[in-house]
């Protein structure tokens, strides 16, 4: 599968692992912030002496200046901090205009086979495993270590540890969010289309797949001609998010029974059409409301506006994004000061 236009770091890694030994490399991250910044502390980007940019640390504002300061940290082969800070005159944000207003502080280590590339190439094995990662970064030498961990795309875990007069920056790296479609239906292409666009991994079973059928879906898309109580439950473990759009009541109401059953991770379950349906799904499958062990969204999505299949996409992957990483769906400006105040605190305590 590509999802190179995303900028999720698996992709960043994906991009990078054929490239390690063909150029010299350097990991950028944000360690520090204050105030109304683009990425916060614990965002990273590699960066590279042939010019390599993978990943951002800022609307691209910063990116040019951040290159220039990486071949610095190749020729003397030393790390190095930078801070861009847009309130004050003197410094090089001010200069390169960033409308932000904010200040982030970047650290700049080397990333080569005598540090173990900073154990990038782990933290890419647990990823692919679709396991998330706690990747700690020393602040002071250029070391860093991964350990897997249970993804939980709710918890970033982004802050500073001290020990033995050291600095660390440890912050969980989820894996790309596995979208499940249950259904062949045309009107779910466009969701296809812009989970991947988002960067996830995006899987269609149906035990009713044509060749043909399969056809029609995009590139980059798993597609599995079983029916969802004939897939492992090893595979369903690792699926993030279903949304069940068979056009077909016995067939939804079987899938909503068969997902109760498993062991899963908390995950998004949609299920296509209004709230009478559902009901008339649940009684199917002999399940109440209060009988489910993962609540079922139905209607899914969120009152964006709009039918056609592109506006219900948007709407179904926007409730289905908010729920896995456990925001409100709220508009952000209802939260601007509040926003700014959390940020400002963190820092004090950081």
């Amino acid at each position: 599968m590509s999802f190179h236009n995303s900028n999720h770091f698996f992709n960043l890694l994906a991009r990078w692992l054929p490239l390690k030994d063909s150029a010299n490399w350097v990991l950028g991250a944000v360690i520090n912030t204050r105030g109304s910044v683009y990425r916060k502390t614990g965002a990273l980007m590699l960066l590279s002496d042939a010019g390599h940019q993978f990943g951002l640390l800022s609307g691209g504002c910063i990116e040019s200046d951040l290159l220039l300061q990486a071949r610095k940290v190749i020729a003397l082969g030393k790390s190095r901090r930078v801070v861009y800070d847009a309130t004050d005159e003197d410094n090089i944000a001010w200069r390169l205009g960033i409308g932000c207003g904010g200040a982030a502080e970047i650290l700049l280590h080397p990333c080569n086979a005598e540090n173990s590339y900073l154990h990038l190439m782990e933290v890419f094995e647990c990823l692919q495993q679709h396991r998330a990662c706690e990747f700690s970064l020393d602040l002071d030498s250029a070391t860093a270590r991964a350990i897997p961990c249970a993804r939980d795309f709710t918890l970033r875990q982004c802050g500073h540890l001290s020990t033995d007069g050291r600095t660390q920056l440890t912050t969980l790296i989820n894996p790309l969010p596995h979208l499940l479609v249950l259904g062949n239906g045309v009107d779910m292409i466009p969701l296809c289309h812009l989970a991947l666009a988002m960067g996830w991994q995006v899987s269609v079973a149906d035990a009713r797949l044509t060749p043909q059928k399969c056809d029609n879906f995009p590139d980059g898309v798993s597609v599995v001609v079983q029916s969802v109580v004939d897939i492992p439950v090893e595979y369903l473990q690792g699926v993030d998010a279903v949304v069940i759009a068979h056009h077909n009541m016995p067939l939804d109401a079987a899938a909503i029974a068969h997902l109760q059953t498993c062991d899963l991770m908390n995950p998004y379950i949609g299920l296509l059409g209004p709230a009478q349906r559902k009901a008339e799904v649940l009684a199917l499958a002999g399940l109440t409301e209060m009988q489910l062990c993962y609540p079922v969204a139905g209607p899914m999505g969120l009152a964006l506006g709009g039918d056609l299949p592109e506006s219900i996409a948007l709407s179904v992957l926007a409730e289905c994004h908010a729920r896995l990483f456990g925001s409100s769906a709220l508009p952000l400006s209802m939260f601007a000061g509040q926003q700014i105040s959390v940020i400002t605190h963190s820092l004090a305590n950081s």
